[in-house]
């Protein structure tokens, strides 16, 4: 895809893309949750962490506005990117200068490795190829002014481009390092990257519309073969509520669009977990959103899901909510009183399709 038709597909995704709005949000029990502390807290005599904590509140009460607002990045500084040879040397497989300081990528770990440049926290382990017919995997490191971005591309891919919101467009041409050719550059953490395009030596063989992650590099989730129509947005809020022995107010939203499904935690970790939008069996519980530091637990199901039921460990039930949007079923629950015993989902008509234990999924 090039000349009008890369114009046209950035055209329709920006517009796709103004057209986000957030779920419904309590706005109500946010601010009911945010006076409770203050009282609580003046009565302390903490009356300057009360203002910190107002503020907190504010933050969350706006995901919509937190969401929107990665398109109001201040400009980033220039970018060059150096072609090398097409095997590594000393495992660097890129080279270049962000805002006019030179960054170097090299490889290290073995068959299985971590991308690494000075200055910038290193990648995950990158594997050594992408997952199935996807022509790269492109994973993001760092933290701070700089993101580190690097990942396996397939045997066919020739070539990949990075277009920006401006257009202007970056190559980034594959280095082979033991059996497997990787790309990989260091960015500006508020590169308004709008598109990547894999391209073989006869044409092109699929792009990608990142999904443009609040005060992160956009990252790549799903990959989209030639010709076919940018998928629409959705958002909602899958869930919400408040624990009082927790960090107060929590939320997940879920965004679908051309990059995939991404779920958001507005709690305490603030963090995203994308999947690519996929048809799901209809009995499907599919936990998305985990770790050992956050207190949601977030997941997608399948279309025949209505409702789980959960069993709690001091004998109570109750039932956790559903919604559907974009074909997919989304729940969301809070964990900080401890995982449920056990659960079970059912269809509309009250008839059980899946069940286990612990957290559902």
């Amino acid at each position: 895809m090039t000349g009008h038709g890369e114009q046209d597909l950035g055209q329709r995704v920006d517009r796709a893309l103004a057209t986000i709005t957030s779920g419904p949000v309590p706005a109500a029990a946010i601010v009911a949750w945010g006076r409770a502390i203050r009282r609580r807290r003046r009565l302390a005599g903490a009356a300057a962490v009360a203002g910190a904590v107002a503020v907190t509140a504010v933050a969350v009460a706006l995901p919509g506005l937190l969401f929107t607002a990665v398109h109001k990045k201040p400009p980033a500084g220039p970018l060059t990117i150096n072609k090398l040879g097409p095997v590594a040397r000393d495992g660097v497989i890129g080279s270049g200068t962000t805002g006019g300081k030179p960054w170097v990528v090299r490889l290290a770990g073995g068959p299985n490795p971590v991308a690494q440049a000075t200055g910038v926290p290193g990648t995950s382990r990158l594997g050594t190829r992408p997952a199935g017919s996807d022509p790269a995997a492109l994973h993001a490191g760092g933290s701070g002014a700089f993101r580190l971005l690097a990942g396996p591309v397939s045997p066919q891919v020739a070539y990949l481009t990075m277009r920006l919101a401006g257009g202007t467009t970056y190559r980034l041409s594959p280095v082979a390092w033991h059996g497997h050719r990787y790309v990989a550059l260091v960015v500006p953490w508020n590169l308004q990257v709008t598109q990547f395009t894999a391209y073989s030596q006869h044409g092109e063989l699929a792009f990608a519309i990142p999904f443009p992650d609040p005060g992160e590099f956009p990252r790549v989730v799903s990959w989209l073969r030639p010709g076919t129509p940018v998928p629409a947005v959705a958002s909602a809020t899958v869930a919400h509520g408040v624990d009082h022995n927790g960090p107060g107010f929590w939320a997940v939203q879920v965004q679908i669009g051309p990059w995939g499904t991404c779920l958001q935690d507005y709690g305490g970790n603030f963090g995203t977990w994308c999947r690519p939008t996929v048809s799901y069996p209809p009995n499907a519980i599919t936990l998305v959103m985990s770790g050992p530091h956050i207190s949601e637990r977030a997941g997608i199901t399948g279309r025949a899901v209505a409702y789980i039921q959960l069993r709690l460990r001091n004998g109570k039930t109750a039932r956790l909510h559903v919604l559907h949007i974009g074909g997919q079923g989304f729940y969301a629950l809070s964990v900080l009183t401890g995982p449920p015993a056990s659960w079970t989902a059912y269809t509309t008509t009250g008839h059980p399709i899946a069940t286990g234990t612990g957290t559902p999924g």
